[in-house]
């Protein structure tokens, strides 16, 4: 359900018509770039919501190239998708590549979407880590005896 009716709007609108900015802003509470995305929508396409639509992984693909040349406020003019949507698919291409945009993010998400971390990669490598901290104790350990007896070998030699 939307935070505000589109009564609401209108009246906001009508007041930020007849008043301005900032007086809207104070007396309603309302963002500045919400007024204005408001008063874009009021102008296009209209308040009412429209019904979902699915988009294919080609149309999504369309949409996110119109978006890198023309940019967020002219992709959600011309196609009336929220910039949050357009925001997810391009997340989910740089992430998973063209493949990512088949996922329409509803339901379950797929196991095999990205790939899988190996959790026993983990446990190995802190294994490694260990033997390795605990052989460099070990060496030290040994470098220091050594030089303790060659110590006690020249104080035996110089007396």
């Amino acid at each position: 359900m939307a935070k505000y009716s589109v009564q609401f709007k209108r009246k906001i609108l009508n007041y930020y018509e007849q008043y301005g900015q900032a007086a809207t802003v104070k007396k309603f509470n309302v963002h500045g770039p919400t007024l204005h995305r408001w008063k874009r929508k009021s102008e296009t396409v209209g308040f009412m919501r429209k019904k979902n639509k699915t988009y294919t992984q080609h149309e999504k693909l369309d949409i996110l190239t119109y978006y890198w040349k023309n940019g967020i406020s002219q992709t959600e003019l011309k196609f009336d998708i929220n910039c949050g949507v357009i925001h997810n698919w391009e997340r989910l291409f740089r992430e998973y590549g063209v493949e990512g945009l088949a996922y329409d993010g509803r339901g379950r998400k797929p196991k095999d979407l990205g790939p899988k971390k190996d959790v026993n990669k983990d446990k190995d490598l802190l294994d490694e880590v260990q033997y390795l901290r605990m052989e460099n104790l070990y060496l030290k350990k040994l470098d220091a005896l050594v030089q303790e007896r060659e110590e006690r070998e020249l104080k035996k030699k110089s007396k």
